[in-house]
């Protein structure tokens, strides 16, 4: 067994190969010898549980949380073109990505664990929006309200798009229900 392993050393394609896969793998992982990522630029502090104990063997929640989700409401009056309402839609989920994973990493966890679910809908117009906001924040769940900073399409200071969540989908279903797909 030992004379083909140093056979097949001694190749030189084997062990190029072998030194671009190990240099690959340093890359994408950051570091060799780690086996986790900080993503939080500290020094290893112990602010998160990265504890698998709630998970599945296929990485899904355990039923009790349900499902999770995210509500994107667009402001349909201000005729935003599609690439405009793609930009407000993604500062409106990275703004709720990061206030949820100030209140509630377990939640944020639970979106992340099964494909972060987004619903895109419509709302007429800014009261109507900012109702919507009003009754997510009476119902305990994650409000993102988004201004536009006026070097496009839209007046700076414009509210477009309204994150409600994440949160359950039961919850999140009883303010965003009834409005319609965007």
């Amino acid at each position: 067994m030992i004379p083909i392993l140093t056979d097949l050393l001694s190749q030189p394609g084997v062990m190029v190969g072998m030194g671009i896969g190990l240099c690959v793998g340093f890359f994408a992982r950051g570091s060799l010898f780690t086996d986790t990522i900080d993503y939080n630029g500290g020094g290893g502090g112990d602010d998160h549980d990265d504890s698998d104990e709630d998970w599945d063997e296929d990485g899904f929640l355990a039923e009790e949380l349900g499902e999770v989700k995210l509500v994107l409401i667009v402001r349909n009056d201000l005729k935003m073109g599609k690439g405009k309402v793609a930009a407000q839609c993604s500062h409106a989920t990275l703004k709720a990505y990061k206030q949820t994973k100030k209140k509630n990493p377990r939640l944020l966890k639970a979106w992340e664990m099964n494909g972060q679910p987004k619903v895109v809908l419509k709302v007429d117009d800014e009261p109507s929006m900012m109702d919507l906001a009003s009754l997510a924040r009476d119902a305990g769940l994650t409000v993102s309200i988004i201004q536009d900073a006026g070097r496009t399409q839209i007046a700076a200071g414009s509210r477009t798009v309204l994150g409600v969540g994440p949160g359950s989908k039961e919850l999140v279903d009883t303010v965003t229900g009834h409005l319609k797909l965007y």
